[in-house]
């Protein structure tokens, strides 16, 4: 279809049903999170219109609820971040239009929010939501309704046949004036079971979102852009309420706070959790930190995360090199890394510390933190608490962000189009100008095998003392240890065994 032959029909006068639509984020097998994205903007939708929320991970026979409903449809949205969930956006998206080439599409999410106007040039799209869309898709929805394009809706473009409008930006809005997302509209109890079934999770789990934004400055995040380091939470006590309306509904065992930096406010994570205590939820919750701010919690206030129920803190940590640090403009030290893996450790709370390999840098330059350095630091990590996990992703260059500018300038090639950035994936690209297939090969035999045997987590230290297979376990752990002591790690025969008959049960890295 070119630009000329579209037919949207921004006249959306008597139609009743939303459609929202959320694609599969990342090409493989991922732990499935609620589509919380798509339920909050419908919220303030609610009992006003008739809401459909399809999500294609969860909603048997997405496609066709979907194409369903086009007749009487006001307008069809769609959730993406960069990458895989574009190209099942897109996929979805020439469907509908096939079925009924005048209904809307509107697409929100952090990609089209930092590319509106090149999105609008696609025929997969016509209207953008830009930056937080509770307000805007309403006022968006609105427009249609009335007969008339968005023309005056803040926080939007849209497309005409003269060329793409972009409409002023929206300010943010405080969280706490958003209306809490309707899981009742989510299939919530259906992604529970199939992560039960599909990651052998053992507790039911679901997502919560309790603040936005983030006062870093981190080079590599997104964030930083649309939410301008403007960081805000939820209330304490809503937080609470909400949670624990969430753990009696859907009978909840954990909760992950999908926060970018749930522990932003010292105050406000005290209050949660003395509210968690009070109301005797019982839970579990993991939630994500900074490694500069959650070493330098008060002692009772670490104490009280403990007694509430924290399970694992995730710790961006990304790097242990000072260079990379100043480049990423990280505002934390290696020293900062450590210190909060001994907290983890002081307080058994369970940790995640995640890396990022293969920063951009010059042609014929060297890099400033080689695989073996990132390596040689995670051990410290492992020494200081072996229950603490550590992942390794190679750097993808995020849209919007310094590093992104930066590896433009270093040589890496720009996707132009809607279409070219469906096959560009951060969540799982195989390919990097700055990482060796070696390294990657390397970073998942070491970190991902080696490690964990040479230094068991509680789990396996239960294996190691127990069972049948304690025996295997022991001289895998030996072998582990002495190659990690040594450093060689050549002919890695208990590595191919392990992967050929235990295929699953190490992590690789994205």
């Amino acid at each position: 279809m070119t630009t000329n032959a579209r037919k949207t029909n921004y006249d959306r006068r008597g139609k009743k049903k939303i459609v929202l639509f959320f694609p599969t984020p990342a090409f493989g097998h991922y732990r499935i999170e609620l589509a919380l994205a798509i339920a909050v903007i419908a919220a303030p939708l609610e009992g006003k219109y008739d809401l459909r929320l399809i999500d294609e991970r969860v909603t048997p026979d997405y496609e066709q609820e979907v194409l369903k409903h086009l007749d009487d449809a006001v307008c069809v949205g769609i959730s993406s971040i960069t990458g895989y969930q574009i190209k099942r956006g897109i996929d979805m998206a020439r469907k509908v239009r096939a079925i009924n080439p005048e209904v809307p599409i509107v697409w929100g999410g952090y990609h089209p929010s930092l590319f509106p106007e090149q999105c609008c040039e696609s025929t997969a799209c016509d209207i953008v939501c830009v930056g937080q869309g509770d307000v805007t898709f309403q006022e968006i929805v609105a427009s249609l309704t009335a007969g008339n394009a968005p023309e005056n809706v803040q926080g939007c473009a849209y497309w005409t046949p003269a060329g793409t409008v972009v409409n002023e930006p929206r300010p943010l809005t405080n969280i706490n004036d958003v209306l809490p997302a309707p899981f009742h509209l989510l299939d919530v109890n259906r992604a529970i079971e199939l992560n039960q079934k599909t990651n052998h999770e053992s507790i039911r789990t679901t997502e919560f979102h309790s603040s936005q934004g983030c006062p870093g400055k981190c080079g590599y995040c997104a964030d930083a852009q649309l939410y301008q380091r403007h960081w805000t939470g939820l209330e304490a006590e809503r937080v609470v309420n909400e949670i624990e309306q969430l753990v009696k509904t859907y009978k909840l065992d954990q909760v992950n706070f999908s926060d970018a930096n749930f522990f932003a406010n010292q105050n406000r994570v005290k209050a949660i959790c003395e509210g968690f205590i009070e109301r005797q939820l019982n839970i579990r919750w993991v939630a994500s930190a900074r490694p500069d701010t959650f070493h330098r919690y008060k002692p009772e206030v670490l104490e009280l995360i403990r007694q509430a129920g924290c399970k694992r803190v995730i710790v961006g940590a990304e790097s242990a090199s000072e260079p990379v640090l100043e480049l990423i403009c990280k505002g934390a030290a290696a020293e900062d890394h450590l210190k909060s893996a001994q907290v983890c450790r002081e307080y058994g709370i369970g940790g995640t510390f995640t890396f990022i390999t293969g920063f951009p840098h010059a042609a014929g330059t060297p890099q400033q933190e080689t695989t073996q350095d990132l390596l040689d630091f995670i051990q410290k990590v492992k020494q200081i608490q072996p229950d603490i996990r550590t992942k390794i992703f190679v750097f993808t260059p995020y849209p919007g962000t310094p590093l992104y500018d930066l590896s433009v300038k270093y040589g890496m090639a720009e996707p132009k189009s809607l279409k070219e950035w469906a096959d560009y994936n951060p969540a799982t690209l195989m390919e990097s100008q700055w990482v060796e297939p070696w390294e990657r090969k390397m970073i998942e035999k070491v970190n991902g095998f080696y490690f964990p045997f040479a230094y068991p987590d509680s789990n396996m230290q239960k294996s190691l003392a127990h069972g049948a297979k304690k025996w295997a376990y022991k001289l895998m752990h030996c072998l582990a240890l002495a190659r990690v002591k040594s450093g060689f790690y050549s002919l890695p025969i208990e590595w191919v065994l392990f992967k050929t008959f235990k295929k699953g049960t190490f992590e690789p890295i994205a």
